[in-house]
């Protein structure tokens, strides 16, 4: 995939302004320029670029053609998305927006729908050889009863967020499933929880990753953290993130497991950057500067275990003032 040198969009930017000001920062050393789109025009990384402009809801029919009028318009060249819902379609209409003109920075389409189904991505990812989290659909896990763990983990097969996520006892499934939306039941892991910033080159080839441990999350996304020493896992995290290649991967990564008793066990991967990739990036994780490389068909050679341990992350509010909105 070559993409050509113009302006990149950021969508659905939001309160991503940490992960902007680092496209920003790649993209001013090429002479490009980084344009934002939400639905908010309040929204920070809105007001913090020098063109921005509103986009439909993702579901709307009318997303996809304002997208592609913007591409041609704007004569976009990469498009950066940052939240689950775009890519589905993103990847769908991955081959319309090339057409345009503009390179989407996605995964291939079967690898998102697997990430975007958490029951079938655990069945996919036991079947590479790997240890994910036993889980059932409600029916199974119901008949099963006494049979199941005593302690289990429910929240929705295609969720994000940590909404409708609840930890619960066996004996509390039968009245917490109808409050979840197309529920799967998992087991309930112990052991650290740890967060894998990484990214894989447009054919699927790891190139770089970084393991960091969440201290302190709010909504799903971690707001304290610690970059940790990849030595005790690391053959089975490049098997891992090799095995997401295989199945479909590119570019930026979000992968997420629990070091146990019986060893690392992947829960999920997300195939975009992470809430918290700024501590990826700090400990040396620099994929915009790497991904804006490989849209215009440079090479960029394989990085593995390249990065700081024991790098900490704290973040903080900062406030951003206008006098106008842009829409």
């Amino acid at each position: 995939m070559t993409c050509s040198d113009g302006p990149l969009l950021l969508t659905s930017a939001g309160r991503r302004v940490s992960l902007l000001r680092l496209w920003q920062r790649a993209a001013a050393v090429r002479h490009r320029a980084v344009y934002t789109t939400d639905l908010d025009s309040l929204a920070p990384a809105v007001l913090l670029v020098d063109r921005s402009f509103p986009l439909p809801r993702v579901k709307d029919p009318a997303y996809l053609p304002e997208l592609l009028r913007q591409v041609e318009t704007l004569r976009l060249s990469l498009i950066i998305p940052t939240i689950d819902t775009e890519l589905p379609v993103l990847a769908r209409s991955a081959g319309q927006l090339r057409a345009a003109g503009a390179c989407p920075l996605i995964s291939e389409e079967a690898f998102i729908d697997l990430c975007n189904d958490k029951w079938a991505f655990g069945r996919a990812f036991a079947e590479d050889g790997f240890d994910t989290a036993a889980a059932w659909l409600p029916e199974e896990a119901l008949d099963l009863g006494d049979a199941l763990p005593r302690d289990l983990f429910i929240k929705p097969r295609d969720g994000s967020a940590s909404q409708h996520a609840y930890a619960l006892t066996r004996s509390e499934l039968s009245e917490t499933i109808p409050r979840v939306p197309n529920a799967v039941v998992q087991e309930r892991l112990r052991g650290d929880e740890i967060t894998i910033d990484a990214l894989l080159d447009f054919s699927g080839q790891l190139l770089h990753y970084v393991p960091r441990r969440r201290i302190r999350t709010v909504g799903g996304e971690s707001i304290e953290g610690e970059t940790i020493d990849d030595a005790p896992f690391a053959p089975w995290l490049q098997g891992v993130l090799s095995a997401a290649g295989r199945r479909g991967a590119r570019g930026p990564l979000t992968a997420q497991a629990f070091l146990t008793e019986r060893g690392p066990v992947l829960t999920e991967i997300n195939p975009r950057f992470g809430g918290g990739y700024p501590l990826g990036y700090a400990a040396g994780a620099h994929y915009p500067e790497w991904l804006l490389a490989l849209a215009v068909g440079e090479a960029v050679q394989p990085r593995l275990g390249d990065y700081v341990r024991g790098l900490y992350m704290t973040r903080h509010y900062e406030e951003t003032f206008t006098t106008r909105r842009p829409w």
